[in-house]
């Protein structure tokens, strides 16, 4: 308070603070563990405040001089030195550091071979044997990883680097190296589709400024067309056919549609490549055949390719279901029909989506179509996830397209069908209350009959049908009847805490009847 200079005196006091902020990370560093993140934190707090912590660099020199489990430790301090302070020196060494605890950690030489690309596009090229002696021992090191060598060739063709020799001997290794392998003409591929060019006799690579995309598009299927006469050997030539067609589907899904001469050339690409795959029999991907399927404008054609990718991948469902819709786009239900019996036979459960779709187009028809679908899925279909799905939607249409005569004479049908439906029973149960006009006995000793058979069947494990059954008896029925059903429910269930939960309801049930009754005298009264 007594400093005279303001000024002065914030500037010590940052000093002050900074200073113990420092100490503190000290303490931690020599107390704890080292962390990769509280590392950073430190780098970035020195960062901020480099004029206050002056002999931050010497710490940091400690840290990377020492033996960590986190090999992320080296490479947060190569990145700081490199990045922030332009100390290429300290970073190779902070790198190097870490090889020698962590010998095989492939992070370390990628970011050590990343730190040589950036420097070597620093100086202008004059660094390239440095690079090249990195690279050669990356290479060697860490032999026939050609996912490695895909990172070291992403890193040379950083867009912010600028092209060198080094290029070229990184593109002509993998080539000369990987050539049998489809993974390695993937890559080219994909740089090709970039706007470089690699020339297979001189073994070199340029970059192309400007590049038109279709020019791109035409080297990138180019290299395919070159790899594929390249004799691998047949599995790998069966795998590169594969990659080929899902670059062709990537090439058409991420198309300008507003750029109409790319997308006419690209097209031309399609039904050439695909054809020829199709006609060959080097198309054994379900996501081939489907994507190729709806590009045919030819009915012939287009269930021809279904069914030939069915007969690879039987149980694939998109193909199937591709295979109802087709049809059913057309009209053609009964050929859609067939298609379900045919395919709940081979994908089981699976073929749920399917019925469903059918459902929803026959549903929008007439009613022969509607009661055929209902017919079909609930009582031909042996499948219980199908047939169980689909009968309380048939006796629900039955009652609202006719009447509740109509749908009692499908329940009856339905319900002696195996296995037994809880649903159905639930929804017939629904529709006979929503058709009570008055307290007819006839009608209440059917629902009484009704919920009977419901709880024999399923209430050993559902709660909610007793509950609902007591309502009934309290609401249409006899008061007499809601201890007896109460019993039969406490006796039935199987699970003591669905017992009390039952308990708890009947109990509210009694309170609830008791106030109405109250009511209803005192309506009379009046």
């Amino acid at each position: 308070m007594k400093e005279p200079d303001i000024k002065n005196f914030k500037s010590e006091i940052k000093t002050i603070l900074s200073n113990r902020i420092h100490d503190m990370y000290i303490l931690i560093f020599k107390t704890f563990k080292f962390d990769v993140n509280l590392v950073s934190k430190y780098i970035q707090f020195c960062l901020k405040n480099q004029k206050l912590t002056t002999n931050y660099k010497i710490v940091l020199d400690g840290i990377m001089d020492s033996s960590h489990s986190d090999p992320e430790i080296y490479i947060t301090g190569a990145q700081h030195a490199f990045n922030d302070c332009n100390d290429v020196e300290s970073a190779r060494r902070y790198i190097s550091n870490g090889m020698k605890f962590h010998e095989d950690f492939k992070k370390l030489y990628i970011e050590d071979f990343w730190i040589e690309v950036k420097h070597l596009n620093q100086t202008g090229g004059s660094s390239l044997q440095t690079a090249l002696n990195k690279y050669n021992c990356i290479i060697q090191h860490f032999k026939d990883d050609i996912n490695l060598h895909f990172d070291l060739v992403d890193i040379t063709l950083d867009n912010h680097i600028k092209m060198t020799q080094l290029q070229c001997i990184v593109i002509r290794d993998m080539v000369n190296q990987y050539r049998k392998n489809e993974l390695m003409w993937q890559k080219l591929a994909k740089i090709h589709l970039k706007g470089f060019v690699y020339n297979y006799d001189t073994e070199s690579l340029h970059k192309l400024e400007n590049i038109k995309l279709n020019i791109s598009i035409r080297n990138c299927i180019n290299t395919y067309n070159e790899a594929l006469t390249d004799g691998l050997p047949p599995e790998n030539q069966q795998n590169l056919w594969d990659l080929f067609l899902d670059t062709i589907i990537d090439i058409y899904s991420s198309l300008d549609q507003d750029y109409k001469d790319n997308n006419v050339f690209v097209n031309k690409i399609i039904d050439v490549t695909f054809d020829k795959a199709f006609s060959i029999n080097t198309m054994k991907q379900p996501r081939h055949f489907t994507f190729w399927a709806e590009r045919r404008n030819n009915k012939a054609a287009t269930v021809a390719i279904l069914r030939k990718g069915l007969t690879i991948s039987s149980d694939n469902a998109e193909m199937w279901l591709k295979l109802v819709q087709y049809y059913l786009g057309r009209d053609m239900f009964r050929n859609a029909m067939d298609v379900l019996t045919e395919c709940v036979e081979i994908i089981k459960d699976k073929s749920l989506p399917l019925w469903i779709s059918v459902e929803l187009y026959a549903l929008c028809s007439e009613r022969e179509k509607v009661e055929e679908f209902y017919k079909e899925s609930s009582i031909v279909v042996v499948n219980e996830v199908i047939n169980l799905r689909f009968r309380p939607e048939y006796l629900e249409w039955r009652v609202l397209t006719y009447d509740i005569a109509s749908g009692r004479k499908i329940f009856n049908v339905l319900k002696n069908l195996e296995p037994k439906s809880h649903e159905l029973y639930k929804r017939m149960l629904q529709l006979e209350t929503l058709s009570i006009i008055s307290k007819g006995s006839k009608h209440i000793k059917y629902m009484r009959k009704l919920y009977s058979e419901a709880c024999n069947l399923f209430g050993h494990m559902d709660v909610e049908l007793w509950s609902d059954c007591i309502k009934f008896e309290y609401t249409y029925g006899l008061r007499s009847l809601v201890d007896v059903i109460f019993e039969a429910g406490v006796n039935l269930l199987e699970n003591p805490s669905l017992k009390e939960e039952l308990t708890k309801i009947k109990h509210e049930l009694d309170e609830q009847h008791k106030q109405q009754e109250v009511i209803n005298i005192e309506d009379d009264d009046e």
